[in-house]
């Protein structure tokens, strides 16, 4: 009899461990989001070989498969092409302008009542409210962040200044101080080498110069509610002369008028260039990716620019980078998922540091990046997470901190579905004024004229 109670125990038991082993999977079964596809840009593996090392740890991040492409070139092209034909996303990068156009042609999904349920993104401790308006379009969210936007200021070389005997601390915060500094590392920097560079196609960064006749950077309101461009108006002729002046004599790399940012970069690198202006994050990341440049050849530490009337910076904080959901994604709760997890402290190390096991290896509880993690700067898309709480388990990169000392001087520039084309038309005529073939005065009324001719004011 006993027997016999003992073998029905034990049928009971094992009976009550299938169903708690067919229960476990079911909820890890629910658990799995499945698949999500990703388009990106910048967020990712430096390769195609890690970039599938990045979606694995992207993937088991948020308990699903992640399927990551990030086209080699002509991002917004392919994007378009892309999904014109019709392929499927659960998640795309985007610029502020694209999210826009999107949104407009309505091929958006709304995820405002996602972001307010959400634990992570609905944390105003994570991500602050008012940061939401920037992703906000008549009442409604339409993206979420890929990281947390930092500034642009400028960026000089040490090494040439302390070459040219500069005291930073005293180089005076005017377009005549920064004239006169340029003129000192022109005067030391050698063949090839150019005081400053910048990306004048895209007006990559012209804010901290602008201060000097106290404008803004994008759109700003008349009395009326009109907008206008602040930097296309006469109040900027001073600037745009500096300018002309700066290329005229030679301190002015015109490549300028050409290059691209990365050219821009690759020559600072290099230590082909003294200044330029760039965001914070590339403060460190001049630093770190100049290999073995650093710190005999290029030392890279941020400048404050020129003060405007009140004895403040002007600086422009970035336009977000953003993610969206395609109303025809197959899988948006996965994508939204995936968008949680980058405002996780798992998810921004991800972003930043990287790839555990690749970039860096965790060694009796602390983080240890391996000689490929070094080289990646702490930035895989994301070099300041989008969490307000992400705590870096790494050191800065050298320069990053004292660059962000300046973020309480930025503010973010004016933006509306028209700001690609108001960069597009000053730009123009802003290389004219540069080499010559306009005046200052000439050049900021054909800006007018164009910018009134196409509806952008």
């Amino acid at each position: 009899m006993k027997g016999n109670t003992i073998k029905k125990l034990l049928s009971m038991a094992l009976v009550m461990v299938m169903f708690l082993s067919l229960g476990a999977a079911w909820t890890a079964q629910a658990e799995d989001i499945g698949t999500v596809k990703i388009l990106t840009n910048v967020t990712g593996g430096k390769d195609e070989a890690e970039m599938l090392l990045f979606a694995e740890a992207f993937g088991k991040g948020i308990n699903g498969t992640v399927i990551m492409e990030k086209p080699a070139a002509n991002y917004g092209e392919v994007m378009m092409n892309k999904l014109n034909a019709g392929e499927q996303y659960d998640l795309i990068y985007v610029s502020l302008q694209e999210l826009y156009d999107m949104q407009k042609d309505g091929i958006l999904t709304d995820l405002t009542d996602w972001v307010k349920a959400s634990p992570i993104l609905g944390d105003t401790d994570v991500i602050p409210e008012q940061e939401w308006e920037q992703l906000t379009i008549d009442g409604r969210i339409w993206g979420g962040f890929n990281k947390t936007e930092v500034h642009k200021l400028p960026a000089i070389n040490t090494v040439i200044a302390n070459k040219a005997g500069v005291d930073l601390d005293k180089v005076e915060p005017t377009l005549a101080g920064y004239h006169e500094l340029f003129k000192q590392l022109q005067a030391v920097g050698g063949e090839g080498f150019y005081a400053f560079n910048t990306h004048i196609p895209g007006l990559h960064d012209l804010q901290p110069w602008f201060a000097a006749v106290d404008l803004k950077m994008g759109f700003a309101k008349n009395e009326d509610g009109s907008l206008y461009v602040p930097i296309a108006t006469e109040a900027a002729i001073p600037v745009w002369e500096w300018f002309a002046q700066l290329y005229k004599e030679g301190l002015m790399d015109p490549d300028a008028l050409i290059n691209t940012t990365g050219d821009m970069r690759n020559k600072m690198m290099a230590g082909q260039t003294g200044l330029v202006v760039d965001w914070a994050a590339w403060v460190g990341l001049y630093n770190v990716r100049s290999g073995e440049n650093y710190p005999d050849v290029v030392n890279v530490m941020p400048l404050g620019g020129v003060k405007n009337s009140k004895g403040d910076f002007m600086f422009s904080r970035g336009d977000p980078s953003i993610w969206v959901i395609p109303i025809n994604a197959q899988n948006p709760e996965g994508g939204f998922k995936a968008l949680e997890y980058m405002a996780t402290q798992e998810g921004g190390q991800l972003l930043s540091i990287g790839i555990e096991g690749h970039d860096y290896n965790v060694v009796d509880g602390k983080v240890v990046m391996t000689e490929i993690g070094l080289s990646h700067g702490n930035d895989h898309g994301a070099p300041v997470p989008t969490s307000r709480k992400y705590e870096s388990p790494v050191p800065l990169n050298p320069g990053f901190a004292e660059a962000m000392a300046f973020l309480p001087y930025a503010s973010l520039d004016m933006s509306t579905d028209m700001t690609s084309t108001y960069k597009e038309i000053v730009a123009k005529y802003a290389t004219e004024i540069i080499v010559g073939t306009k005046t200052a005065a000439e050049g900021v009324e054909a800006m007018q004229k164009e910018l009134k001719d196409r509806g952008v004011i």
